[in-house]
């Protein structure tokens, strides 16, 4: 890994930093809605003037990201640039997404239960109920491997097959989600794992089963979708943590642990 022996002028100003604190509420907050996977799964947000992705660093659960402290600034190429620590080796998801993404600002890659295992079905997810609401259209399916994405061209085919939408599978290995904020591709993560735990309960019970329609669908999405909706849900999760933390609960601790860089 190259990394640059110095870091750029005025690297995080105070703005940077709040938002970069609520990245790391959102890594925490998808370790509750059970996106944890051991040390694995990353978040990113773009730069705001553009010199490349702050990244959360190697190392760390997504429980035990605290702040700005837990992030490094990567380059478009992978060179890091400025923060404490190493960058992931899947660094290429995030920078190929937000290369071809101008709405995306924050991305993810996690591996929850639910949803690497439909991660290896060929079927389409279909939405039971609300949570798949909120894909529109099935998420794709990247079926070019399912080993680790650590090349530049393995991880621009995966944001060419992304396209447009909000989800992607990763087949027999896990999901990337994304958003136009930290809230919305937090509450797309968490949403995808409950329509993918729904999607397989219904198909493991035998019975027949519907789904809503397209313009059903199309209704319902403006509704639970939209900004004021996300952000209030955000704050939801947001409130649950606040309740982990505060009760001492043993995989949340409130204060930072002794892990090294």
């Amino acid at each position: 890994m190259e990394k640059s022996s110095q870091a750029p002028s005025n690297v995080m100003t105070a703005e940077l930093k709040s938002d970069l604190d609520e990245l790391a509420v959102a890594c925490r907050i998808l370790e509750m809605e059970g996106h944890g996977s051991r040390m694995l799964g990353h978040m990113a947000l773009r730069d705001p003037e553009g010199r490349g992705v702050w990244l959360k660093r190697a190392g760390l659960a997504l429980s035990e990201v605290f702040d700005h402290r837990d992030f490094v600034l990567i380059d478009f190429d992978g060179k890091q640039l400025a923060g404490d620590g190493k960058r992931h080796s899947e660094w290429p998801i995030h920078t190929e997404i937000m290369k071809r993404r101008d709405d995306i600002f924050v991305t993810a890659h996690s591996h929850p239960f639910h949803g690497r295992v439909f991660s290896a079905a060929t079927e389409p997810l279909r939405p039971v109920a609300n949570a798949g609401i909120y894909f529109t259209v099935p998420p794709p399916r990247f079926e070019l491997t399912s080993e680790l994405i650590r090349t530049v061209d393995v991880a621009a085919a995966m944001a060419e097959a992304l396209a447009d939408n909000p989800a992607i599978f990763l087949r027999n290995h896990g999901v990337v989600f994304c958003g136009e904020s930290t809230a919305q591709a937090t509450i797309m993560g968490i949403r995808l794992e409950e329509a993918c735990r729904e999607h397989l309960t219904m198909a493991a019970s035998g019975l027949a089963w519907s789904t809503p329609g397209p313009a059903e669908v199309a209704r319902k999405s403006k509704g639970i979708g939209g900004p004021a909706a996300i952000r209030a849900n955000f704050e939801f999760h947001r409130r649950r943590l606040a309740a982990l933390e505060a009760r001492g609960h043993p995989a949340f601790p409130a204060r930072r642990l002794d892990v090294g860089h």
